[in-house]
């Protein structure tokens, strides 16, 4: 008998990728209730199946001469039957566990690892930089959502004067000229104002620079051509933050010198940048850290306000834009991953939820980019048998 592999290959990567999930949902449950969040990483996982089936005849006793079993038999005289226990002559054929033997053996292994090293949560509390931004950009995920989940407030200097915008649930909005703004009106007029991200590669010099060793830079600026594609698919995108024309533009002339670039890319805490309008605005752009966008989450969920965090959409129609959709399970449709914590059932729902699940599968590849090889030291098996 062949064994194959597929099967269960199949179901450990099934398994292995819930439990991935699981655990961000968790995660984002306990920030909710202000609990403590517990990374873990699992670094390998093996299976292993044995069946074994083994047959033979029964012992029996063979020759001329039957045996005295000493069972009872039925004898009946006048009309009453009386047990008599006397000899009874049989051959005996005895039965064990040689005769007809099957057994089958299932277990599974896998590393884990409790991710709470220094350098971890160093890691992991580091503002998201724009090299990580721009590359997350380029895997098609929309700037919209990118923006809501890693942008934790935007001041904007006009005038002389600093307006505010912070991106968590119940923040107070603001009034500039004479209308009540929030920071959702500032995403949206930089979405439709193209504003995106270019990198920079310079070579480094000077002192102590390894030799044929690079830095990559990165900045903010406009793209009209991202604008006017963004605008003809999502007409919606009307704010009075939009910077027609706006500066810098991508593409344009940029030679930062590499000591100046070098200090900028290791300060990541505010994002700043001057767009050329007609009054000039500066801008201040603070990011999060992986730990804040799990912080920010549990914020939402913890004051019920899905319904308050809603993207614009992308690309396919019917989509359901909440940021962050996670329900109690009561309208009974099945569940692409869901826990009890608390006493409580959280479920994200498997029909709709598109943005919950891009945004499920930003925070693995966050939290995969945190995790370095140091991290996921050689810990004891642990076996698991059924």
């Amino acid at each position: 008998m062949v064994d194959t592999i597929d099967g269960r290959l199949d179901q450990i990567n099934r398994s292995s990728a819930y439990a991935r999930n699981q655990a961000i949902l968790l995660n984002i449950v306990r920030s909710s209730q202000n609990a403590p969040l517990n990374f873990v990483a699992v670094s390998r996982i093996s299976g292993t199946t044995q069946a074994q089936v083994s047959s033979g005849l029964p012992s029996m006793l063979v020759g001329p001469y039957p045996i005295a079993t000493g069972a009872p038999f039925a004898t009946t005289s006048a009309g009453t039957t009386f047990n008599v226990v006397e000899p009874a002559l049989t051959r005996d054929i005895g039965l064990n566990s040689t005769t007809l033997n099957a057994s089958t053996n299932a277990a599974n292994s896998f590393d884990l690892t409790v991710l709470d090293s220094k350098q971890f949560y160093q890691a992991l509390l580091s503002p998201i930089d724009l090299v990580t931004l721009d590359a997350f950009m380029r895997q098609g995920y929309s700037h919209e959502l990118l923006y809501h989940l890693f942008i934790a407030s935007i001041r904007r200097t006009v005038g002389g004067r600093t307006f505010e915008y912070r991106n968590e649930p119940g923040a107070p909005c603001d009034t500039a000229g004479g209308q009540e703004r929030c920071f959702k009106d500032v995403i949206d007029g930089a979405v439709a104002s193209g504003l995106s991200i270019e990198t920079l590669t310079v070579s480094n010099t000077g002192a102590g620079a390894a030799k044929g060793s690079t830095t990559v830079l990165a900045r903010m600026c406009f793209d009209p051509v991202l604008a006017q594609r963004i605008r003809a698919r999502h007409p919606e995108f009307v704010s009075a933050f939009q910077h027609p024309g706006g500066q810098p533009r991508c593409g344009g002339n940029w030679s930062p010198d590499t000591k100046a670039g070098k200090q900028r890319s290791a300060s990541t805490d505010t994002l700043i940048f001057d767009t050329r309008d007609n009054p000039p605005v500066h801008v201040e752009v603070l990011p999060r850290s992986t730990f804040g966008v799990y912080r920010f989450l549990g914020q939402i969920l913890a004051a019920e306000a899905t319904e308050d965090f809603r993207l614009h959409g992308d690309a396919n129609p019917g989509e359901d834009t909440r940021l962050l959709s996670v329900t109690n399970g009561s309208d009974g449709g099945r569940c692409f991953v869901s826990l009890s914590y608390e006493g409580k059932f959280y479920c994200v729902p498997e029909n709709g939820a598109e943005s919950t699940k891009r945004t499920f599968s930003l925070l693995a590849q966050l939290l995969a980019l945190k995790t370095q090889p140091g991290d996921l030291n050689a810990t004891p098996v642990v076996r698991v048998t059924p």
